[in-house]
């Protein structure tokens, strides 16, 4: 019954949909504060209805939400967390095929942490470099932007051509969460899948930005805010446990 409430309060707000994996990973969320698809919601379905344009959103707004692809946010790096503008993972557009092709030609540009990557994950949310070549051959760095990167074959779950990625490991009180780490080496994606609701690059090269460009870290920053939001949760355990002890200890 507890289940089945829960399932209608999400139904209630627009957020529940039909699939049992759906239904469920809200359910162990709810219940015990993390899940190994958390991210998915919180930071990729999310960056994905944020930042994607009315015809992207079409594509990808539908296999977020039913859970078609499971995707993860991979933004942080060994040697770049906070310091955003220094990710060293880059995007370089091919005008000859209209692709990207992505790399992390660095140790320290390895993405390091991100939730649902390491074995979950089949989509991420990639933030890189975006280079773009002129007709001189000179490379531009249009600064960090996201691109949507396919890691994994949807039907056999295996890394597809260029993509590393692996678990980070235990983690104490955190053993549920998938926190891993990818690579990318020359990994090509067509040019509509860079969200284009707010940067846009067009088939000759051209870059063009719509809006404030600091919307772009808005749904790091929401996650961060949650995260202190959520910390109270996290001590109830601890100083239940300390305060009963404290009063039966001799």
């Amino acid at each position: 019954m507890q289940k089945l409430n829960y399932l209608w309060f999400h139904k209630d707000r627009k957020f529940y949909f039909q699939t049992g994996i759906t239904s469920f990973s809200y359910w162990f969320f709810y219940h015990f504060g993390q899940s190994p698809c958390s991210m998915h919601w919180i930071m990729y379905t999310t960056s994905i209805e944020t930042f994607c344009d009315e015809e992207q959103l079409k594509k990808w707004g539908p296999m977020a939400k039913n859970m078609d692809c499971i995707g993860c946010y991979a933004q942080t790096e060994i040697g770049h967390g906070s310091d955003v503008n220094g990710l060293e993972t880059i995007a370089v557009f091919d005008r000859k095929t209209d692709e990207f092709v992505l790399s992390t030609p660095t140790i320290t540009s390895t993405k390091w942490w991100p939730g649902d990557m390491g074995r979950f994950a089949n989509h991420a949310l990639v933030f890189a470099q975006l280079i773009i070549e002129d007709e001189d051959g000179e490379r531009n760095n249009y600064g960090v932007n996201p691109f949507i990167v396919q890691i994994r074959d949807r039907d056999t779950h295996k890394h597809l051509p260029g993509v590393k990625t692996g678990d980070m490991g235990p983690k104490l009180g955190f053993l549920s969460k998938d926190n891993g780490w990818m690579t990318l080496d020359k990994v090509r994606i067509p040019r509509a899948n860079m969200p284009s609701r707010f940067v846009k690059v067009d088939r000759d090269g051209s870059f063009s930005i719509e809006g404030d460009l600091r919307i772009l870290f808005s749904t790091m920053l929401k996650t961060r805010f949650s995260i202190i939001a959520l910390g109270n949760r996290a001590l109830l355990g601890p100083i239940t446990i300390a305060c009963r002890y404290s009063v039966v200890r001799r």
